[in-house]
Formats: C-alpha cells, structure tokens, sequence
C-alpha cells in the first residue's frame, strides 16, 4: 500500500511539474514572435515604397504632359491611381503586422513602438489614399482651372498627412534609440 501511495504521489508531482513547465514556457516574452511579425512589417513597407515612388513617377509625368494630350495625361493618371492603390494595400499590411506584433507578450516599451509604427502606416495608408486625388481630379475636371483647384486644395492635405506620419515616425524612433536593449540589432 505504501509503495502504491508512493507512486501515486510521485506521479501527481511530475504532473505538476509538466504543467508549470508548460505554463511557464507558453506566458513568457513573445519578443521572438514578434520580431518576425516585424520582420513582414518592414518587408511590406519597402513593397509600399516601391510603389509609392512608381505613383509620383507617374504622377509628374501626367502633370509635365501637354495640354493639348489630355488624354494621354489621363491615361497616365488612371496608371498612378492604380500604384497609389498597390501601395495602400501594402501600408495596410504594414501596420497590420505592426498591431499582431502589438498584441504579443512583449515588452512595453517595445509595445509602444509597435503601436507607434501601427498608427504610422496608418496614417501613411491614409496619406497614399488622400495622394491619389491629385491624379483623380484630372481624370474628373472639367477645365485646367477646376482641375489646378482640386489639386491645390488635394496637395495641402497630403502636406498634413505626411508630417503627422512623419511625426509617429519620429516618436518611435526616439523609442527605438533610447531603449536600444529592447530592440534587435
């Protein structure tokens, strides 16, 4: 009977044991996890700024065409419309990793730059999207004059949009620099 008891109790210890291990293996920092989130973060920004420098390419082009080949300039605005419109997806992939990255068990202020890097390409995603109205009002204007009012009037709020990315930017970082410990080299 004792030897039973002992076995017993032997294995309801090793039981325990297991589920501290596993317990304690599965609440621990997800850093790792998170880096690789990033890493997909970053890899889509480069594809974002692939074709964000592909939209304003095209986008000079169409306002450097004469007037007198109005539809050609169209032409070219439908093509940057469409890289402005790749270059949002790849924003918006960008802060998604970003906020999956966020959610992790990570340390806070490694938290707070992926929530910081999240609003940025936010508000880049917002940015390309407000962008592309510049080539939008010349396939929709009716006149030289109502088109250069709809892109003046575009061109301040890209302007607003891009500092504020700017400035998530900026503020992470300034985390990133002062918390060097906390971020992969």
């Amino acid at each position: 009977m004792k030897m039973n008891n002992q076995r017993y109790w032997t294995a309801v210890m090793a039981l325990l044991i297991l589920v501290v291990a596993v317990l304690a293996c599965s609440s621990g920092d997800e850093t790792e996890k998170a880096n690789k989130l990033v890493d997909e973060g970053n890899s889509a920004v480069k594809e974002a700024k692939k074709h964000v420098a592909d939209a304003e390419e095209k986008k000079q082009k169409m306002l450097k065409t004469p007037v007198a080949e109005l539809a050609d300039a169209r032409a070219t605005a439908k093509e940057a419309i469409a890289a402005y419109d790749k270059a949002k997806e790849q924003c918006k992939e960008a802060s998604k990793k970003y906020e999956e990255a966020s959610k992790l068990k990570v340390k806070d202020k490694f938290k707070e730059y992926l929530t910081l890097k999240m609003k940025e390409w936010d508000k880049r995603a917002e940015w390309v999207e407000t962008a592309k109205g510049t080539p939008q009002a010349l396939i929709d204007s009716q006149s030289r004059e109502s088109f250069i009012s709809m892109a003046n009037a575009n061109t301040d709020r890209v302007d607003r949009l891009s500092k504020e990315a700017d400035d998530l930017a900026e503020q992470a970082d300034k985390l990133q620099k002062d918390n060097p410990d906390i971020f992969k080299s």
